[in-house]
């Protein structure tokens, strides 16, 4: 039996947990023949050492690095802690690609917005210029698709935040903007996104779009 361990950030806002056991699960069902792990880098147990030792009698285990770019933590961190559960399992652990930035995801926070309204792209913040660059490009493939404006915005580290992003598009356009969370679990971060919407259109989270299961399952697939 091959074992998946699905690698987050953690947060201390419980949401965060149960959204991410509920995606699990979502992942289990696609995966039938595979057994499902959670695993974070902080602030929720278990590490990944703990759960790779859960299932080191597995034929293989596999981590998918369950976030939204390729920053600090996908590049580092990630591949330390994955050095370190190979090293307590005494074998080697495969990592896939993380699950974004995909653009398939884009489809799923344009459908819940109001047509011809445009739209910032908010994040959580990333210092990585790589990472940034990767979601200017995203939005601009996504305005070229919906035919808006679209402004990436940060929660944190970057600049510009959100209510920045939301007064520079309504600036040059008759439309209210609308607000597209790119973030996989309620928490802090799309609390502050929300409340910087002050009542305009705004997205849900991405970690309950059956969508993202199905990119974890290809990333899994992808390496065997």
């Amino acid at each position: 039996m091959s074992a998946v361990i699905l690698l987050g950030h953690g947060s201390p806002d419980p949401r965060a947990g149960i959204g991410a056991a509920a995606l699990a699960g979502r992942v289990a069902d696609l995966l039938p023949d595979d057994e499902i792990r959670l695993a974070f880098l902080d602030n929720t147990s278990p590490t990944l050492t703990e759960a790779a030792l859960t299932v080191a009698s597995h034929s293989d285990i596999t981590v998918v690095p369950v976030f939204l770019s390729r920053a600090y933590h996908v590049k580092v961190d990630v591949p330390a802690e994955v050095a370190k559960a190979s090293a307590a399992i005494n074998r080697e652990i495969t990592i896939t690609e993380p699950i974004g930035p995909d653009p398939l995801l884009i489809d799923v926070l344009d459908h819940q917005l109001p047509p011809g309204a445009p739209v910032v792209l908010a994040t959580a913040g990333t210092s990585d210029l790589e990472a940034q660059a990767a979601f200017e490009a995203l939005a601009q493939e996504w305005s070229q698709r919906r035919g808006t404006h679209v402004l990436v915005a940060y929660a944190s580290q970057a600049q510009p935040d959100v209510a920045t992003a939301i007064s520079r598009l309504e600036s040059v356009g008759e439309h209210k903007a609308a607000i597209a969370r790119f973030l996989l679990f309620d928490g802090v971060f799309p609390d502050r996104i929300k409340a910087d919407a002050q009542g305009r259109a705004i997205t849900t989270v991405l970690g309950d779009a059956p969508l993202l299961a199905d990119i974890i399952a290809d990333r899994v697939l992808a390496t065997r």
